[in-house]
């Protein structure tokens, strides 16, 4: 987007020309166009068929957290739980011995359990063994559902060290796992797999932690080192790898920009990362660059924000929840509040919609509804040093001299620059109900949001009393987008929880309903997979739901061509095509990848590796 001052003084950046589709008048009434290249259109899903599926939990329903309020308001019980929430682990430990056993279980326990832990490792540090030593017996004694080996393990390191000390005492080592005896690899007993191969890696094998997996698609897996840390150098933000579906380096970018959005198709083998001032880079398989684009300089981008009246919270990039690039990479689409748009790579739009609005609100275009109270407007006066009467003219004249002073491109080094500029933005709209940033137009028509109809309404004594309410939100916003398998459409994922499948040409074919907007949407062709934070949805050929599972805290999803799995940090869950569980596999010590290999695949850990035949991804 042009910087604020050029769209104010007329010294805009030469840009390369965006093709054009042509201009819409706004309003019959007013002389201004909109400026906007490829106007949206506003989605009818009248015609596209619905499909409502079993609601997806919202995530307070599933996690506890009913129970964690009771908890926590208990007169007796919820005084633990706030110590524990302060750190202040001597406090727990202290009301923990006026708890029955019954009220040491649960998160209380786990809270008591903790603060066990901490002031025994500070014990054991300061050269306290001995206070340590009655700590482990207390925590043992107070809370054994949730002691476990490593606890274990720690009071005998204690009893070892007093013996070598010499300091009596009458405890007695306790049985306890060492970690080398657990196993490494474990298949369920379910699982038609067979585990070889178990091996420790070299050093050059072992997978890099810096690198977390950005995408899973048909030919490999993108790898994102979001800190850039593996390089060591300061240019460096992030860091893009890409390795093959065995496992093999296929190449790695040094990026010196961040990735604050991502978006990789199954089908497909790019990937679009979007950084956190808005530019757009797609990358094919090759790690080329196949194109840049800065988003706030989108023309559909800059008109969107001069032309519709709402209120936006956050960074441009908190505006912009998804990105993706299509499976053949020659086209990209990305959400800009409620509006999606599909482009090609030269930055021509190929389609864009814009969702309806919610029940009970309509567009309107022409002069903003936003008006101040008197004491507001008074305010406004005088930050402007003007007073009564005065014409628009002065009122224009006097923002101008004062946003060319006070505007935070012009006063770097003071701090206090951008509350001024919002003052100064505040004042002008007070007084004229414009936002400043039409001021290079002929003409003040806005698109703002009304209501259709009052919330309330009262009849008594023959009167009638309308109430209604201006607060809420009139948009629904794209949440979450991603292009199809196959045929060039898209899906796009709102936050009041519908899913709409777009043709090629931006047409609804299929909503679904959902109550939840999914945080994922993975096409594979034949299935489609929706994930919310608490169900995850199998829809087959479109329109047939094939299975939905509750994964509330089951793991990340990775999906492939013959079926997908849940991924937690030590476990594995696989699942066929259409939802039906193959089996699972857990470690000893987190999982960080998986690979393709002959006959199976090969998972690993940090410092070792397993063979698992029979699992075929």
């Amino acid at each position: 987007m042009h910087s604020f001052l050029s769209k104010l003084f007329g010294k805009a950046k030469v840009t390369a020309p965006q093709e054009s589709v042509g201009l819409e008048i706004l309003a019959p009434d007013s002389k201004r166009t909109s400026g906007r290249r490829e106007p949206p259109t506003e989605l009818d899903w009248s015609q596209a068929e619905y499909i409502p599926l079993p609601p997806s939990p919202p995530t307070w329903e599933v996690d506890g957290r009913d129970e964690f309020h009771r908890e926590y308001n208990d007169p007796v019980i919820g005084p633990v739980i706030q110590a524990g929430f302060k750190n202040q682990h001597t406090k727990v430990i202290k009301l923990a011995f006026g708890l029955s056993p019954e009220q040491r279980q649960g998160r209380a326990g786990a809270v008591i359990a903790k603060a066990f832990t901490k002031l025994i490792i500070q014990r054991m540090k300061s050269g306290q063994i001995a206070a340590a030593a009655k700590q482990c017996v207390d925590m043992f004694e107070m809370v054994p559902g949730h002691v476990q080996d490593v606890d274990h393990r720690r009071f005998n390191r204690i009893l070892a060290q007093m013996d070598k000390e010499g300091k009596k005492h009458d405890y007695t080592p306790v049985d306890a796992a060492s970690p080398s005896s657990l196993p490494l690899f474990t298949a369920s007993d379910d699982a038609p797999w067979t585990l070889a191969g178990e091996r420790k890696l070299l050093g050059d094998e072992r997978p890099e932690p810096a690198f977390d997996i950005a995408a899973i698609d048909v030919a490999g897996t993108w790898l994102l080192d979001r800190s850039g840390s593996s390089m060591g150098r300061p240019e460096v933000k992030s860091v893009l790898r890409r390795i093959d579906r065995c496992g093999l380096l296929v190449g790695e970018k040094a990026l010196r920009h961040d990735a604050y959005r991502t978006g990789a198709p199954a089908a497909g083998s790019s990937i679009a990362i979007m950084d956190s001032n808005g530019v757009l880079h797609i990358y094919d398989a090759g790690l080329n660059v196949v194109a840049e684009t800065d988003l706030r300089e989108d023309l559909r981008v800059v008109d969107h924000f001069r032309t519709i009246d709402t209120n936006y919270w956050g960074e441009f990039k908190s505006q912009v929840r998804a990105v993706d690039i299509a499976p053949e990479g020659d086209q990209y689409l990305f959400t800009l509040a409620d509006e999606v748009w599909c482009c090609k790579t030269s930055g021509r739009a190929v389609w864009g919609v814009v969702m309806p609005l919610k029940e009970g609100w309509k567009r309107v275009v022409g002069r903003s509804e936003r008006f101040g109270a008197g004491q507001e407007v008074e305010e406004a006066l005088r930050l402007f040093g003007l007073s009564l009467p005065v014409n628009p003219a002065d009122i224009k004249r006097k923002y101008r001299a004062l946003a060319f002073a006070h505007h935070p491109d012009r006063n770097a080094g003071d701090a206090s620059a951008a509350e001024k500029m919002k003052a100064l933005n505040k004042a002008f709209e007070v007084l004229t109900g414009v936002d400043p940033n039409t001021l290079g137009f002929e003409e003040s028509d806005v698109t703002y949001f009304a209501r259709t109809a009052p919330d309330h309404v009262i009849e008594a004594g023959g009167f009638r009393l309308e109430i209604t309410l201006t607060v809420g939100t009139p948009q629904d916003w794209v949440y979450a987008a991603s292009f199809a398998a196959a045929n060039r459409g898209a899906y796009l994922a709102t936050y009041s929880g519908k899913v709409i499948l777009v043709s090629r040409e931006g047409r609804p074919v299929v909503v679904y309903d959902i109550g939840t907007c999914p945080s994922e949407i993975v096409d594979v062709g034949r299935y489609t997979y929706f994930l919310t934070p608490t169900r995850l949805y199998v829809v087959e050929d479109k329109v047939k739901l094939a299975a939905f599972l509750d994964v509330f805290q089951q793991g990340r999803l990775l999906v492939s061509q013959t079926g997908f799995g849940l991924l937690t940090n030590k476990r594995l869950q696989w699942f066929t095509e259409a939802g039906v569980k193959v089996g699972e596999l857990t470690s000893r010590d987190p999982i960080r990848a998986i690979h393709v290999a002959d006959g199976g695949a090969v998972v690993q850990t940090r410092q070792h590796r397993v063979e698992v035949q029979g699992l075929a991804m």
